[in-house]
């Protein structure tokens, strides 16, 4: 059975690990990322014409802090479009790809001078959809309302399946879940047990945070999303 280590914080494993258990791998969960939720901040909607989403934790974030799911929700890809769906938006639009694609859908759905676009994130996000949007006009205001704590270790049995060569396949969904598990790997002189493993990668931007590390098989997604990564990965036999 060919084994596969799941990076993604807790509340994101599922169901991406249970379709991997579907293709026969065998899983093991270490997510290098703990997320802290805020609540009781008291959203201001006032004015907001439409909420944009670029993770499924800023859905959650927003539904702890808001119950109002009247506005249009512009996500950035499907996992994140459903998490909007299942907390009770009605208009929910996905841009199925990265923070560049949903400042295009932004373009495209609405106006600038309509009101302003409130975006639940953590302290640190990817890209800069402030710059983007803010050239073309558009209200940008970016409430934190979580963080994502990197761990400062692996977990033990992480560490030993390593140690063994037992990892065959690791799957990333972010550059910075790449680099803190590199650099927890790197705290434990295990980075040379990474040879021979295929490393799966959302996007080219995964990707190249391995850089040029010997003896890695990377297969980066074709669209940035967890079922193009399904697919990515049963593919690789």
């Amino acid at each position: 059975m060919i084994t596969h280590l799941v990076t993604r914080p807790q509340a994101d494993q599922e169901p991406f690990a249970s379709e991997l258990r579907q293709l026969g791998r065998e899983v093991f969960l270490d997510p290098v990322f703990d997320i802290v939720f805020r609540n009781s901040v008291g959203l201001d909607l006032s004015g907001v014409q439409a909420v944009i989403f670029t993770s499924a934790n800023g859905v959650r974030a927003y539904q702890l802090n808001s119950k109002d799911c009247s506005l249009p929700a512009l996500c950035v890809g499907e996992n994140s479009a459903i998490a909007a769906r299942e907390s009770g938006f009605e208009q929910v639009y996905s841009a199925n790809g990265d923070v560049g694609d949903l400042a295009e859908l932004v373009r495209r759905k609405l106006k600038p001078g309509s009101g302003t676009l409130l975006h639940p994130a953590a302290s640190k996000v990817a890209g800069d959809l402030q710059a983007d949007l803010g050239q073309c006009g558009y209200a940008y205001r970016r409430e934190i309302l979580y963080e994502a704590t990197a761990s400062k270790t692996l977990l033990p049995q992480t560490k030993k399946i390593l140690k063994e060569n037992k990892i065959k396949e690791i799957s990333f969904f972010s550059p910075r879940s790449s680099k803190v598990f590199l650099s927890l790997l790197s705290q434990e002189n295990l980075l040379s047990n990474l040879q021979g493993t295929a490393i799966y990668c959302l996007s080219k931007a995964v990707a190249d945070c391995f850089g040029q590390m010997p003896g890695l098989k990377l297969l980066v997604s074709e669209l940035p999303n967890r079922a193009d990564m399904i697919k990515l990965i049963a593919s690789n036999k």
